[in-house]
């Protein structure tokens, strides 16, 4: 259970990483624009400026309920990503926590 643990707050981490370039690149895009994409949506930005992660809209659609991606990928940009890296921070801290509290009692 330990390696679970594990497994999920380094990918918690990675993922918040991830997350947080992808924050930058669309301050960077909406600074160039004068500001103009602040409600740039998710599915627009990946759509017009990231096509090589546009796929993952597809495997959203694989295994969420089609309203809540439609839902999610309306969502604005600027707005998804630091929540993202809010909530997966925290999980990853609770992962590391729960690991941590594993190996104290092996």
């Amino acid at each position: 259970m330990r390696s679970f643990y594990l497994v999920l707050a380094w990918s918690c981490a990675a993922g918040s990483v991830v997350d947080g370039v992808l924050l930058l690149y669309a301050v960077w895009i909406n600074y160039l624009h004068g500001w103009l994409l602040l409600c740039i949506s998710i599915n627009d930005f990946l759509r017009d400026y990231i096509q090589p992660l546009f796929w993952v809209k597809q495997v959203a659609f694989l295994v969420l309920p089609e309203a809540m991606v439609l839902w999610l990928f309306n969502l604005p940009a600027l707005l998804y990503f630091p929540v993202r890296i809010i909530t997966s921070t925290m999980i990853g801290y609770w992962a590391l926590s729960r690991a941590a509290e594993i190996s104290k009692h092996s």
